[in-house]
């Protein structure tokens, strides 16, 4: 494990001095969101197509107006309890095409005696044929699902506390075949899956006689993050993705600042675009705070936070205004996700020396 942290360390210290003025460019994506606040109360939204998987009535989604809501006032409410079981009802957005895409929504589940199931639904080609990612309050555990032909396969999921009636937030991030599901911005699930590899349309889901309200639904497309350079890209990113293509056995990469006037750390460059401009995560600034690896489980596997060596604030440069960025921007450290079968291969052979 040594020998391979310190060898990324050097190649990583090089790359953050070359940072400079660039580092604290805002990054551009393309972002769409539907906080139902402009729609009618007591009528469907526009720009919706509603549909159900399986048996039992239709869904009935309309807007209500919601004192709690988190983009008050409104929010979009499945309301109808048909105890059917294996019923899906969907609400689907319209004219809306992603592949590799960052979705997420908040809920918060109101009743339910059969279930209590909110779901985020995308590369929907019909509404038979989709992947699902799902939180339910009555049985305590998230799930991702792919529907083909109308039966629901689980292929990944993690067990926790999900608090009825009170507002949470569930996202996806879909790039190829991979996977990452957050619940209130932790990550809980990493899975793989090939089921559906095409654009298709996003939306949200239910279950049973699950009666929800969702707010904010929010979908950036990711499908321009790659590995090649762009003109619109900063060199942060540029950097980034240069050192995904270069280590393809890392699997989320991402560069933490100091912002000028800020007490906390950000993220100004990723290899997972709904990443960009958030705060650090607690696991993130453990690690760098202790310089000591932290393992989580997420599902049914393991990853290792790697913070990796910080960058000093530069002295005696010539050109004083390099200087003067780079100190204000206090590059911190690269924090690097690794897959679990590389990270239990390297723990393996750190424990035999």
């Amino acid at each position: 494990m040594k020998k391979y942290r310190y060898k990324h360390a050097r190649f990583l210290f090089g790359i953050c001095l070359a940072l400079g003025a660039a580092a604290m460019v805002s990054a551009q994506s393309s972002q769409k969101k539907w906080n139902f606040d402009g729609d009618a109360d007591g009528k469907p939204p526009a720009g919706f197509a509603f549909a159900r998987t399986g048996q039992g009535t239709d869904g009935q989604w309309v807007v209500k107006k919601d004192e709690s809501a988190p983009s008050k006032p409104n929010v979009l409410a499945q309301t109808s309890q048909d105890k059917t079981d294996y019923r899906f009802p969907l609400a689907i957005a319209e004219s809306t095409s992603y592949k590799d895409l960052a979705l997420s929504v908040k809920f918060k589940t109101i009743s339910g005696s059969v279930d209590q199931g909110a779901g985020l639904v995308f590369r929907l080609r019909d509404k038979d044929n989709y992947y699902v990612m799902r939180a339910n309050a009555l049985e305590d555990n998230f799930r991702l699902y792919h529907v083909v032909n109308g039966r629901r396969i689980q292929f990944a999921g993690a067990n926790f506390k999900v608090t009825p009636r009170v507002w949470h937030e569930i996202r996806v991030e879909a790039r190829g075949d991979q996977f990452l599901c957050y619940y209130d911005g932790q990550l809980k699930i990493t899975a793989q899956d090939g089921t559906f590899r095409d654009a298709g349309r996003i939306g949200l889901w239910t279950k049973a006689d699950s009666v929800i309200y969702f707010d904010d639904l929010t979908v950036e497309d990711s499908g321009r993050t790659g590995s090649m350079p762009s003109p619109g890209k900063t060199l942060a990113q540029r950097l980034v993705d240069e050192l995904e293509k270069k280590y393809p056995e890392l699997v989320r990469i991402g560069l933490h600042v100091t912002p000028p006037g800020s007490p906390e750390n950000v993220i100004v460059a990723s290899n997972v675009a709904a990443k960009l401009g958030q705060k650090s995560d607690p696991e993130d600034l453990r690690a760098m705070k202790t310089g000591r690896p932290v393992v989580l489980r997420e599902g049914r596997s393991f990853v290792r936070i790697v913070a990796l060596q910080k960058v000093p604030q530069v002295q005696g440069y010539k050109n004083r205004q390099r200087h003067r960025c780079l100190t204000a921007c206090q590059l911190a450290r690269w924090c690097l996700q690794l897959r679990a079968a590389w990270v239990c291969a390297v723990t393996r052979q750190e424990e035999r020396s």
